[in-house]
């Protein structure tokens, strides 16, 4: 997790996966759709999906293209092991509340939720001004890690130390180059291989296998509780 690259690539799974990932497939969904349409719910997914899972991936590659394309140590390594979980967080708090915002209702593509002057308006509950605020502070973290990002990235490229042609930075120790380069993982001999059959009913990957279950949890969940508001608008019997 010290590894900017892993953990980049890790928090983009999980937020795109997760929040875009099961967003997207019950927005699809016709008639949660109805309902969820022209709401904030939407962009909310595509920030989580785009700007969050998308924008991490590509994140966490550079701090490998840069040592080994462009042969450059990572500048500031300090704050580029930061720079992931900033943004991140930023990110997961933002599309968040912006999905919470549209279940209340909260319209997108206008500049006045209220629609003021207009022959039909619109009235919100007070809290809905509490997730629109907390938006805003998960904008304010992700821009801050957004502009970490820049600023390594582009420090690094221009005035990173130089990496001697013939430097592979195997083993390394203490310098600006993350661990997926510097102790990369060995691959499994036979012996281990063994060992990880006997693993039990999780199967070889029980980790893989626990964040498929914790998945399909939340998919079910989240799925139930739109349908439930669908009962709401719709009722049947």
């Amino acid at each position: 997790w010290g590894d900017p690259g892993f953990s980049s690539l890790a928090f983009s799974l999980v937020v795109f996966g997760f929040v875009g990932g099961i967003t997207g497939v019950t927005f699809g969904t016709e008639q949660i759709n109805i309902i969820a349409h022209n709401t904030l719910r939407i962009p909310g997914h595509f920030h989580s999906t785009v700007v969050s899972g998308t924008a991490m991936a590509f994140m966490g590659i550079t701090y490998y293209v840069i040592p080994l394309i462009f042969r450059r140590e990572i500048a500031f390594y300090r704050m580029a092991k930061l720079q992931p979980y900033v943004f991140a967080i930023g990110m997961l708090i933002f599309s968040m509340a912006m999905t919470f915002a549209g279940s209340f209702g909260v319209p997108r593509r206008h500049w006045d939720i209220t629609f003021a002057g207009a022959p039909f308006q619109a009235e919100f509950t007070p809290a809905v001004d509490l997730v629109l605020g907390v938006m805003a502070v998960g904008g304010l973290i992700a821009i801050t890690g957004g502009a970490m990002y820049i600023v390594v990235t582009v420090w690094s490229v221009f005035f990173g130390k130089r990496m001697a042609p013939d430097d592979t930075g195997l083993g390394a120790v203490g310098r600006g180059l993350p661990p997926g380069i510097t102790h990369p993982p060995r691959a499994l001999v036979p012996a281990d291989s063994e060992n990880v059959e006997s693993r039990g009913w999780l199967g070889p990957v029980p980790g893989t296998m626990v964040l498929v279950l914790i998945f399909l949890a939340a998919f079910i969940t989240y799925y139930f509780v739109n349908w439930k508001l669908l009962s709401f608008l719709w009722r049947v019997g």
